[in-house]
């Protein structure tokens, strides 16, 4: 993967606020913009329609299931599994880890 670097300025008191934060998350800092900007602008998505970003963000709001957003994607379930992984999006199971010893 390759990257680049940006730089960004903020205030005395923002950067210390956000140094703490990470500190508390155990993250580094960098970590916690690149998550903010993801999180916020969602690239990935942009060359998704309408109606397939809708259904990312019913599925993000736990509001259809990943069957359901497989449907609305045109692939199958695994696919739209991978898919989630590949672009960071946490995927709703209805599991514990807990409970794959019990399988």
């Amino acid at each position: 993967m390759r990257t680049a670097t940006l730089h960004i300025k903020v205030s005395p008191d923002f950067a210390h606020r956000l140094k703490a934060l990470a500190q508390k998350r155990s993250v580094p800092v960098g970590e916690l913009v690149r998550d903010a900007v993801s999180s916020s602008y969602q690239l990935d998505l942009a060359d998704l329609s309408g109606r397939q970003r809708a259904a990312v963000a019913a599925y993000q709001g736990g509001f259809i299931s990943v069957g359901k957003l497989a449907e609305e994607m045109g692939l199958g379930v695994f696919a739209v599994r991978q898919w989630l992984s590949e672009h960071d999006i946490p995927q709703n199971n209805c599991y514990a880890e807990t409970d794959t010893g019990n399988a």
